[in-house]
């Protein structure tokens, strides 16, 4: 069940009443993402690719990490029963509250000291074990020895045949830190390294907690840093699990539609796919993702010592690397050739129009020679753009523009049904410092204003040109 911001406005309410403490020092940001963000995410796409390949009708399933239960309560409308373990008392009591609020009765979960949290997985599950494991965003925050650890346990737990789900978890190789700092390279940084670097973020949150932990001691300040988070690899579950070929076992690796959906393939990662490849890495071509989402099938009597995900199955994903081409995103590939071909102008907006943008939040403009400039004062800068009438086929939005970082922009529209904005309608698509050039699908019956959140990074963000043309 999707949650809706209009039509569950008292459940989302409630809800967020039960986990404001837990995120009393969060801000109201980590307060909205929980509440209905990320449990929405895991309904949308995390869930549904699960049972794709590992039907939850029944199942047992085990969480290792809950947090405040957004993906929990998820997995839990389709499980048997999920058993879910933290560490933080309050994150579970917020779990069991928000599990509560919606009406689920089959989810367990227990608040564990770190030191023995992997044991007490491993004393509960030792007689009746899981049918999948869940690790969702959680593997990026472990030490080195944790993240060996809490893989080692995951798979002992499980019964034969069963499934190790890893979701959202950075790739230690992305070229650009997309989770903590927002900076090229840094998640790859020796920690020495990184902790004189850090001030270069525009993130604030990472600064002040790493500010803080300095003054405590370089260790403490090493130990914050990997806390934030930071990534993994192949290596990884190559030592953990002890298992040299991962292709048997990989069931599922992140090029299926709905992680597609979500995390689309960034041109990072064509460039990640172009080394696998033309150095034939000895790891699935998954583990290119700049975003690890996996799903591992425990060997029982039936595996084979074949892949379960041939390289010839993930061809129209990949880059010819031959020709090292390095191409945007296939689907903005796509619907540029779509928007090149469409006749009919709805809106344009170029430097001499300024005046017809609507400022939203922490933006200032200032018209230039060539190009709209917005002055990104915060982290939620948005601006709206002149209403258009109401359109009964589909659309294309093409946005030129110059973003000061790697961030993401976000689309957000109003239809007919829909006459609210909100996040799971909304469309992101990511952004690199300099030049980009977006193409944003969107729906029939769109009305009202759509608001352009440029980017999450203060600075200057230059549009060049802003154009809509309808699809017939």
């Amino acid at each position: 069940m999707l949650l809706n911001p209009h039509r569950d406005a008292a459940l989302i309410s409630r809800i967020e009443t039960v986990l404001r403490e837990a995120y009393l020092d969060e801000g109201e940001f980590s307060i909205e993402n929980e509440v209905f963000l990320r449990y929405n995410q895991a309904c949308e796409y995390a869930v549904p690719w699960v049972d794709r390949v590992a039907p939850l009708a029944g199942s047992r399933v085990v969480e290792i990490g809950c947090g405040t239960g957004s993906s929990t309560c998820a997995f839990a409308q389709l499980a048997g029963q999920v058993q879910g373990y933290d560490i933080a008392p309050a994150y579970v009591a917020g779990a069991l509250s928000r599990a509560h609020v919606l009406g689920l009765t089959n989810i367990d979960v227990q608040a564990v000291a770190s030191e023995q949290l992997l044991s007490e997985v491993r004393r509960c599950h030792e007689t009746e074990q899981a049918d999948l494991v869940l690790l969702y965003a959680v593997l990026e925050h472990c030490t080195a020895q944790e993240c060996l650890e809490t893989l080692r346990t995951a798979w002992d737990v499980l019964r034969p045949g069963g499934h190790l789900v890893v979701i959202e978890t950075p790739n230690r190789f992305g070229y650009m830190d997309v989770h903590t700092a927002f900076l090229p390279f840094f998640h790859m940084l020796p920690g020495p390294i990184a902790l004189r670097y850090y001030h270069r973020t525009h993130r604030q949150k990472v600064i002040r907690t790493l500010d803080q932990a300095l003054r405590i001691s370089s260790q403490e300040a090493e130990l914050a840093r990997i806390r934030l988070g930071t990534g993994i690899s192949f290596h990884d579950f190559q030592v953990a699990l002890e298992i040299e070929d991962l292709g048997p076992v990989l069931a599922a690796d992140g090029y299926e539609p709905e992680m597609l959906a979500w995390f689309p393939i960034t041109l990072e990662e064509r460039l990640l796919q172009t080394f696998f490849l033309a150095r034939d890495v000895p790891a699935p071509i998954g583990f290119a993702r700049y975003v690890l989402n996996l799903i591992l099938r425990k060997p029982d009597s039936k595996t084979s010592s074949k892949s379960l995900l041939p390289l010839a199955s993930r061809a129209e994903f990949l880059t010819n690397y031959q020709c090292a081409k390095m191409e945007a995103p296939t689907q903005q590939t796509y619907w540029r050739e779509v928007f090149d071909r469409l006749g009919e102008t709805v809106l344009i907006i170029m430097e001499n129009q300024a005046d017809l943008i609507i400022l939203g939040n922490e933006l200032n403009i200032e018209k230039s020679h060539n190009a709209i400039c917005f002055e990104a004062t915060g982290y939620d800068p948005y601006f709206y753009l002149p209403l258009v009438n109401t359109l009964s086929q589909k659309a294309l939005m093409k946005i030129e523009m110059d973003a000061p970082s790697h961030s993401t922009l976000q689309v957000f529209h109003v239809t007919t049904d829909m006459p609210e904005y909100t996040e799971e309608k909304s469309s992101r698509l990511p952004v690199y410092r300099g030049r980009n050039t977006l193409m944003v699908e969107l729906p029939p019956d769109l009305t009202g204003h759509l608001r352009i959140d440029p980017g999450e990074i203060p600075g200057k963000y230059r549009v060049y040109r802003i154009e809509i043309r309808c699809v017939h």
